[in-house]
């Protein structure tokens, strides 16, 4: 652009003001939640415009993003997380609680010959081939809300009869996906389970690396799609990961909250990792690739469904899991943290 100035007290149009974030990972994630953008950029006519005036309604939008999920614009802002900073102890990584969660597999993703009425688009609990029960422990310790959140998820139902959304082979699995109870989705109040999490401005909360290990279980915060839809239904984001190895997921480190650990059932996760997904061809992701340099939103779209189950993995039933029966049969107890 031209090298005039703006209207602003003679800055230059050419000036870039830095992000509000702080260290790198502050800042990417600021941008990932929403954050305020704080650009100075040119008009048309060489005035310098805000990164806010510039973006009118999308800044406004953003703001709603980052008060539903921390509370308060200041917490995008603090978020800064350096697990060397904060050392672990026994007692951060003692099991608080314990949730378990039956699995299903449908023979396809959909259920084309479903009745009229049927409550959801997948097959029926005797068409399905049951695969196990997985358990979860939970570091209600290290991150109390977190945990608090989860556990209520489970305890008002909220992940029956949903799937299992996305397989990342040899990475993770997700689940918990905020919308539809008809398409598998969790349809929660926030009123339920509480609208802040103050675990997200602590940095212990980010001091267990949640793809480092197999069976490490942590709230998901990098979808912004799970987020938009969430507020758009006015409900809460309780979507999850699981880890499945056998190597680690370094895409999960600093994008989610470690809340548990598997303690049994990983064979069930292992097989969940095995289901065939939907994969884009050579072409089709270097054509993905191409247009998403040029900013076409579709291409972030037609990203979505990589990775889709084409079978379907359900919930069939949640809940939390008695301390007696927990010790009576107990297989493992917390994994050591790296």
């Amino acid at each position: 652009g031209a090298k005039g100035t703006g209207t602003g007290g003679g800055t230059s149009c050419l000036r870039r003001l830095p992000r509000s974030a702080g260290p790198r990972e502050g800042r990417k994630k600021a941008r990932s939640w929403g954050g305020t953008r704080t650009r100075t950029e040119c008009s048309a006519r060489g005035e310098v415009v805000s990164g806010e005036e510039r973006l009118g309604g999308e800044a406004a939008g953003a703001k709603r993003r980052t008060f539903t999920l921390l509370g308060a614009a200041a917490a995008v802002s603090s978020l800064v997380r350096p697990a060397e900073a904060y050392e672990l102890t026994e007692e951060d990584l003692a099991f608080t609680d314990t949730v378990y969660f039956d699995v299903g597999l449908c023979s396809t993703a959909t259920k084309q010959d479903r009745t009229l009425g049927a409550k959801n688009i997948f097959c029926t609990e005797r068409e399905r081939a049951y695969l196990g029960r997985v358990e979860i422990g939970l570091y209600g310790n290290l991150v109390p809300e977190s945990v608090a959140k989860f556990k209520g998820a489970v305890e008002a139902g909220a992940y029956d009869q949903t799937i299992v959304h996305k397989v990342l082979k040899g990475q993770f699995i997700l689940a918990g996906k905020p919308g539809s109870r008809k398409y598998g989705e969790v349809e929660l109040s926030e009123d339920e389970v509480g609208k802040t999490n103050g675990d997200l401005v602590k940095a212990k909360a980010f001091a267990v690396k949640a793809g480092a290990r197999p069976g490490r279980v942590s709230l998901y915060l990098a979808d912004d799609r799970s987020q938009l839809e969430a507020e758009r239904r006015r409900v809460a984001n309780v979507e999850f990961a699981v880890t499945t190895g056998p190597g680690p997921a370094p895409d999960l480190d600093d994008e989610a909250v470690v809340i548990g650990q598997v303690t049994k059932g990983f064979d069930v996760i292992a097989e969940i990792s095995e289901v065939p997904t939907f994969q884009p061809n050579t072409n089709l992701k270097s054509f993905n690739k191409f247009a998403a340099l040029l900013g076409d939103d579709r291409a972030n779209n037609a990203r979505g469904i990589w990775g889709k189950p084409r079978k379907a993995v359900i919930f069939s039933a949640s809940g939390v899991v008695r301390a007696a029966d927990s010790a009576a049969g107990e297989e493992a107890g917390p994994m050591p943290v790296p």
